[in-house]
């Protein structure tokens, strides 16, 4: 009977052993089901646990401790060691496998031994953080776009007004050379402060004109186009001053080259930009270097040159209107590169390092590309 009653017990045993395995697959199915990284880790942040989604997310397998994947979030779980109960809640920031913005709440958990384990329940918010910038940087757009038509508007006039009187005195002056030949030297200083006048109240008149074209919305006239056309005529466009800078210019194309959706005009205003932001970056002459590539969704066209560069600093201020460096600049340039790009739906991308030069990329949506978001 001892015998039965062992086996019996047993049974019991291993039955009770095979619900419980069923019901810890059914809980990991459960976990790995969750759109959400959930990771337990030891006080000393060793990894104990992390669903599919955590391994999705983060680079679970080449690292055991949680502090080396998500840098800081030591002081997040020390927090709540300390406060007993407390959950807490922080965002950080991993630059492997590639950058993303998390947010991370740290809560106590009972894995079933004496010692302190936490768990880390992890979102990925990179998506949500710049949505929100973009949606911040297009209200600051909108913002100075209104106030820049109620400055242009309050300005031209006046200006226009002058530009016209000074006209008329330039003439009037002509008229009266003659008649001040004892006095001709004061009458060369008069026009030429008169042609001062005028240059300044033209540069005056170009910068509003820049500065409205660079924030107003364009409504690009979209057609099937090639995009090295324009780039070839802007390169003939600026033959010479390329010649007189000494700068070498070399283009490498992909063959046959792929039809993207796009303004010619736009895109011969797109490269006129870079080509000469390029060129003024080599004071002494230099090379730019022109790839163009297709892929199945974009044009992608890159400009490298061996000027300057920047440092991080100056790239982290690059698309901000009327931020430059030139002593002449009016710091429009970028600024309607990036306008010209997004009215297309593009993207642009900007490698710089002080001193090594600059490549900028611009990615133009491909024809076929436009055909399947409008049949979406």
């Amino acid at each position: 009977m001892d015998g039965f009653a062992e086996t019996e017990k047993i049974g019991r045993l291993l039955r009770a052993n095979k619900r419980l395995a069923r019901k810890l697959s059914r809980i990991e199915t459960l976990f790995d089901a969750i759109q959400a990284a959930i990771v337990v880790i030891s006080g000393d942040g060793s990894i104990r646990f992390a669903n599919a989604f955590a391994k999705n997310l983060l680079p679970v397998g080449a690292a055991s401790s949680i502090y080396k994947i998500i840098p800081g979030i030591e002081s997040a779980i020390e927090s709540v060691s300390k406060d007993g109960n407390v959950a807490v809640r922080r965002e950080f920031e991993i630059d492997y496998p590639e950058r993303k913005l998390l947010s991370a709440q740290v809560i106590p958990f009972d894995y079933g031994d004496d010692s302190s384990t936490f768990a880390v329940l992890i979102s990925d918010i990179t998506k949500e953080k710049l949505s929100t910038q973009e949606k911040i940087e297009n209200e600051k757009i909108a913002s100075v776009l209104n106030l820049a038509s109620g400055v242009a508007h309050e300005l031209g006039n006046p200006l226009n007004s002058i530009g016209i009187h000074l006209q008329l005195v330039k003439r009037r002056l002509s008229k009266l050379e003659g008649l001040f030949e004892s006095n001709r030297s004061q009458m060369e200083e008069i026009s030429e402060s008169v042609e001062i006048c005028s240059s300044e109240v033209a540069r005056l008149n170009a910068i509003i004109e820049n500065f409205l074209k660079a924030l107003r919305p364009m409504k690009p006239d979209m057609r099937e186009c090639d995009p090295i056309k324009p780039l070839a005529e802007t390169l003939k466009i600026l033959d010479h001053e390329i010649l007189d800078m000494n700068v070498g210019v070399y283009v490498n194309t992909d063959t046959p080259m792929p039809k993207v959706f796009a303004d010619e005009n736009l895109l011969k205003q797109l490269y006129f930009n870079i080509l000469k932001n390029a060129m003024e970056s080599m004071k002494d002459g230099g090379r730019i270097n022109i790839v163009a590539k297709g892929d199945d969704e974009f044009v992608k066209i890159s400009f490298s040159d061996t000027g300057c560069g920047m440092d991080e600093d100056h790239m982290a201020k690059l698309f901000t209107p009327y931020f430059t460096t030139k002593p002449t600049g009016h710091g429009l340039g970028m600024t309607i590169i990036a306008s010209i790009v997004r009215a297309h739906g593009g993207k642009i991308d900007v490698e710089s390092r002080s001193g090594k030069g600059t490549t900028i990329s611009v990615f133009i949506p491909r024809k076929e590309r436009h055909v399947k978001m409008l049949e979406a």
